[in-house]
């Protein structure tokens, strides 16, 4: 219902081993939006308990696709939307929600949707939160991708895991742990001056180690009761 709100059809999409449960707006051009949702609800019970679906309830990343324009699509995360496929397991959306596994799945996937749209010769990657994780390592893979837009997202997984008192995730690519960036691609990071769950203090230091990644630090002034936005401005 979300994805037909926003316009979007459902495709789907082969991984390597689970399908992805994805939504693309068909419209012409070269240039296309891709967008990675969140991690949605890896666990319940304040974190004690494995849920038995990650999907998030609200899935803001296909609510702000709609609110686009062009070619796009909501690519899909292993088990996410279908958890009950063969061969899912809790460990696919919590330690090893960022590994080789769900990435190659992924970039599988992206693979088989250009080429069912040979029109499109590059894309905008972004992801949400942990979306925007999986974001910056997909974007180390062979494709056309022209920028990354990380938002909200942890970029140091073992650094927020230890600042929240959360297990690491051991099984799981970090690209705080990437030496060698691919130099063809934007990338840009945005995050909010008092966001507490991925604070931008906490990841500064390692955006700075990414080759001409630009750091975008929101701040929301506080709004006059009359007014219902917010100003925002961009610190690079």
């Amino acid at each position: 219902a979300a994805a037909a709100r926003s316009g979007l059809q459902p495709v789907g999409l082969p991984g390597s081993d689970y399908p992805l449960c994805s939504y693309q707006r068909r419209q012409r051009g070269h240039h296309a939006l891709v967008i990675i949702e969140g991690d949605g609800r890896p666990w319940r019970a304040g974190g004690r308990v494995v849920a038995p679906d990650p999907t998030p309830a609200s899935p803001q990343a296909l609510h702000w696709l709609g609110h686009t324009t062009g070619p796009a699509l909501y690519l899909g995360r292993p088990c996410y939307g279908n958890p009950q496929t063969p061969g899912c397991e809790p460990m696919l959306w919590t330690y090893s929600r960022y590994s080789t596994v769900v990435v190659d799945n992924m970039a599988l996937g992206l693979t088989h949707w250009l080429q069912e749209n040979p029109e499109i010769e590059s894309i905008t990657l972004a992801g949400y939160s942990g979306g925007g994780v999986l974001a910056l390592l997909l974007g180390e893979r062979d494709l056309p991708i022209r920028r990354v837009i990380a938002l909200s997202s942890p970029v140091d997984t073992h650094r927020w895991a230890d600042h929240h008192g959360y297990g690491r995730l051991f099984d799981s690519l970090n690209p705080a742990a990437i030496h060698s960036w691919r130099n063809d691609r934007e990338r840009h990071l945005y995050f909010g001056a008092r966001d507490r769950r991925v604070p931008p203090a906490l990841f500064a230091d390692a955006v700075e180690r990414i080759p001409g990644a630009q750091l975008h630090i929101i701040v929301f002034e506080e709004a006059i009761p009359a007014r219902a936005d917010a100003d925002v401005k961009s610190k690079s």
